[in-house]
C-alpha cells in the first residue's frame, strides 16, 4: 500500500473509532477528551469533527464545549416489502423535486436506502442522492435543521434567531414538528411560542441561529399536527377557517373530481357539466397561486374578497401581456 493510501486508511479508521466513541457517550465529548482517548492533538480532534460533519454528513450539535450526536442518529435495520420500497422511492423523488438546497442528511439516507433496495429501484434512488449534492449548499440551514431535530427528539426548548421583514429577533420556542411545504419549496418549524403562549410557524431558512437549552417541555395539552394544520392549505393555521367556493369548467371537471385536494372538500357536479368545489381553508392567501394556476378554467365564487383579489391579479397580468384591462363593470 502506498504511503498516501496508508495514511487515508489510517485516517478513516480513526474517524470511525471517533464516531463509535460518540455513540457510546450520548452526553457528548469535548475535543480535549477526544484528543486524550485517540492520542492526538486537540487541534486534530477539532479537524476530525469538521471532516465527519462535511464529508460524512454526521450531524453534530455543540452544547458549550461538548459535541453530541443527534439522539437516534443510528437506527436499527428496517425491512421493506416491495410495495413499501416503492413508496420510499416515490417519496425520494418528491424530495428531490421540491428541495431547494443541499441536504446531507437526505443524501446519506437515500444512499443507505438504495443499498438495500431491489436492483431495479437502486438507480432512481441513487439519482436522488446524487441530485441532492447538486443543490445549493447552505451550512447554516444544515446546522439549524440538525439542532432542531435534536431538540424535537429530546423535547428541549430552543432559542432561535429569526429574521422577518428586515427585523431580526430572538424567541424561546418548543419545537413540535418540522413541516415541508412543496408550494414554497421550504420547510417550516411548527413551535409553541413561550412568550406568546400559542403555536407559531417559522420558516427554516429565516432562522440564522439555534441554541438548544437544557429546559425540557411537555407538548401543550391537546396539541396535534392534524388539529393545528387541519384547515391549512399549506402551513398557515387559523381558528376561523374561511369557506371557499370554486367553479371549474367542463374541460377540467374530470381532473378536479379525480383528486383529493383537501380533507374538507365537497365536490358537486353542476347541470351544465361544470364542477363546484367547496373548501374550508385557514388562510385564503395560501390558495391563490393554485387558483391562478388553473387560469380561465377556474372561477372564484366566494368569498368576495378572494374573488376580487384574483380578478385584480388577472387584470394586472393582462396589462403585462400588452392587453388593456377589462373594466370592472364589464367583468361582473
Amino acid at each position: 500500500m502506498a504511503r498516501e493510501d496508508f495514511e487515508k486508511h489510517d485516517r478513516l479508521i480513526r474517524l470511525m473509532r471517533e464516531l463509535t466513541l460518540f455513540q457510546a457517550n450520548p452526553r457528548g465529548l469535548t475535543t480535549a477528551q477526544i484528543a486524550d482517548k485517540m492520542e492526538i492533538s486537540q487541534r486534530q480532534a477539532q479537524r476530525d469533527i469538521v471532516v465527519l460533519e462535511r464529508e460524512r454528513g454526521v450531524p453534530f450539535v455543540r452544547q458549550g464545549t461538548r459535541w453530541t450526536l443527534i439522539p437516534g442518529y443510528f437506527l436499527p435495520p428496517v425491512h421493506f416489502t416491495l410495495p413499501e420500497a416503492m413508496a420510499m422511492v416515490v417519496g425520494a423523488r418528491l424530495m428531490w423535486r421540491y428541495a431547494d438546497r443541499a441536504n446531507p442528511f437526505a443524501e446519506t439516507a437515500y444512499e443507505k436506502l438504495a443499498a438495500v433496495l431491489p436492483e431495479a429501484m437502486k438507480g432512481p434512488v441513487m439519482e436522488v442522492a446524487e441530485g441532492m449534492t447538486e443543490k445549493p449548499e447552505d451550512g447554516v440551514w444544515t446546522k439549524v435543521f440538525a439542532a432542531l431535530t435534536t431538540a424535537w427528539a429530546e423535547r428541549r426548548k430552543v432559542r432561535i434567531r429569526y429574521t422577518m421583514q428586515g427585523r431580526t429577533f430572538e424567541r424561546v420556542v418548543w419545537p413540535l414538528f418540522i413541516e415541508p411545504t412543496p408550494t414554497a419549496h421550504s420547510c417550516y418549524l411548527i413551535a409553541h411560542d413561550q412568550k406568546r403562549g400559542e403555536p407559531r410557524v417559522y420558516r427554516l431558512d429565516r432562522i440564522s441561529g439555534v441554541t438548544v437549552l437544557e429546559d425540557r417541555f411537555d407538548p401543550p395539552l391537546g396539541a396535534s399536527l392534524r388539529k393545528l394544520l387541519g384547515h391549512a392549505w399549506g402551513i398557515w393555521s387559523s381558528d376561523r377557517p374561511v369557506e371557499i367556493v370554486l367553479r371549474f369548467t367542463q374541460r377540467v371537471a374530470d381532473r378536479v373530481t379525480a383528486a383529493n385536494w383537501h380533507e374538507s372538500q365537497e365536490v358537486h357536479e353542476l347541470p351544465d357539466g361544470r364542477v363546484e368545489l367547496r373548501l374550508l381553508i385557514a388562510e385564503p392567501t395560501e390558495i391563490r397561486p393554485w387558483i391562478l394556476g388553473w387560469g380561465k378554467e377556474c372561477e372564484v365564487v366566494a368569498p368576495r374578497e378572494l374573488r376580487e383579489s384574483i380578478l385584480a391579479e388577472l387584470e394586472e397580468a393582462a396589462v403585462v401581456y400588452g392587453k388593456p384591462a377589462v373594466p370592472r363593470s364589464m367583468a361582473g
